[in-house]
């Protein structure tokens, strides 16, 4: 979502495989009301103060009311190699380290992280047809303290992926594929699935050979894209229609559209994200507007039909940036001292960490610069294997960025 939403941008993204539905078109729940005559402001440069002292390191045109697919297609990506399983020994998650020796793939046991649920387990390290490049070569770094304990990769343009970007997601289903909104914010939206490449120790490294597939239809997309943590229906933002979408697992059309109007949702939705698994507020469905920075709980119950009716929307607090999406850290990270959220920023070009309350919604006093300086921070998502933090650019150079130091955790 953004100033320039109606200007061509070319960006390349991400999305998941897709299996056919009952051919159903989407459909909009509850009253619809015309489309908004009015789109946000040119502008938001919030003005963000700068960040408190630290404490020491812890030890440890309208929307239409029916979609259509036409199955799955795929985009072929610009290199012509196959990916090579390697093996690697490095366990540390600095810098990169693969081995173009050996061919043969490398599985390690698995364990579990007793501290914050997450999965610690080995991956089949492949080779990307790229490697990772560094963040400073391109203007992106962390700010103090958290350049001490989180390493920042630049995973480069997202294959077959057309601009602009929306959300990212990495799939249930598969672990290898990240989810990606293409064409975002327009009648021509959709999901793309892009296979990513691991190390041995799961951090994602780039991506594969194969074909970026064509995944579903997914009109107006926008920054936040979150699973339900039941269901695996896919909820996506909608912009700038202040709509949520809902995507049944295997479905390639958003199958259901709510509009947010009715639940004086502030207009428009940036993000979406369901409080993981060990946070407080768990399970519950948070959302965050742009450019106003509202920030919601939304309530939901089951329609019966495999997706959600919304029954209510409860305004918590009001942050600033031109916020987009969002993710949730746990205490068990350093200079984390309790359970937090980063908050990508598009309209002041940062990422911001927020301390979160009782219930999972940030605490406006708390917030820290935690990336400064970027062009159109849009996208958010924490990989729950390797614990890597991925956001995207929109605009400007747009590029898919992972943060590494963080502790894997369920999302």
């Amino acid at each position: 979502m953004r100033p320039t939403l109606f200007a061509s941008i070319l960006l390349s993204g991400l999305a998941f495989s897709a299996c056919s539905d009952d051919g159903a078109g989407a459909s909009t729940d509850g009253p619809t009301g015309p489309a908004p005559t009015t789109t946000p402001p040119t502008t938001d440069p919030a003005t963000t103060d700068e960040p408190p002292t630290t404490d020491e390191p812890p030890t440890t045109g309208d929307p239409p009311t029916t979609s259509t697919a036409t199955g799955s297609s795929t985009t072929e990506q610009a290199s012509a190699t196959e990916p090579t399983e390697t093996t690697t020994t490095s366990s540390t998650s600095g810098d990169l380290t693969t081995d173009d020796s050996t061919s043969t793939a490398s599985t390690s046991s698995s364990s579990t992280d007793d501290t914050t649920g997450g999965p610690l387990q080995g991956c089949t390290a492949k080779q990307p047809v790229q490697p990772p490049g560094d963040c400073a070569q391109i203007g992106v770094t962390i700010e103090p303290p958290y350049d001490q304990w989180y390493t920042c990769y630049d995973l480069g343009v997202v294959p077959g992926v057309p601009t602009d970007w929306g959300g990212i997601i990495i799939d249930k289903d598969d672990p290898e594929r990240l989810l990606a909104g293409g064409d975002a914010n327009t009648l021509e939206g959709r999901l793309y699935g892009v296979s990513i490449a691991r190390d041995a120790d799961c951090h994602i490294v780039g991506f594969q050979a194969t074909p970026t597939a064509d995944v579903a239809a997914a009109e107006y997309n926008d920054g936040g894209l979150t699973y339900h943590h039941d269901s695996h229906v896919l909820f996506l933002s909608r912009w700038p229609y202040n709509e949520l979408g809902q995507l049944k697992p295997g479905s390639t059309v958003t199958d259901k559209v709510i509009d947010l109007n009715p639940f004086s949702v502030d207009s428009s939705p940036g993000g979406f994200t369901f409080v993981p698994p060990g946070f407080q507020g768990a399970g519950k469905l948070k959302a965050v507007s742009w450019p106003g920075g509202w920030f919601y709980t939304v309530d939901l119950a089951p329609d019966g039909g495999g997706t959600y009716d919304i029954t209510a929307a409860s305004h918590e607090t009001t942050i600033v940036g031109g916020p987009e999406a969002f993710v949730y850290i746990s205490s068990d990270n350093p200079e984390f001292a309790v359970d937090s959220l980063l908050v990508a920023e598009w309209s002041a070009g940062n990422i911001a960490a927020y301390q979160a309350d009782n219930d999972g919604n940030p605490l406006p006093a708390t917030r820290k610069d935690f990336i400064k300086g970027l062009e159109g921070a849009e996208s958010a998502h924490v990989d729950a294997l390797s614990g890597d933090f991925l956001f995207a650019t929109f605009a400007g150079d747009e590029r898919l960025i992972a943060i590494r130091g963080f502790q894997p955790q369920p999302q």
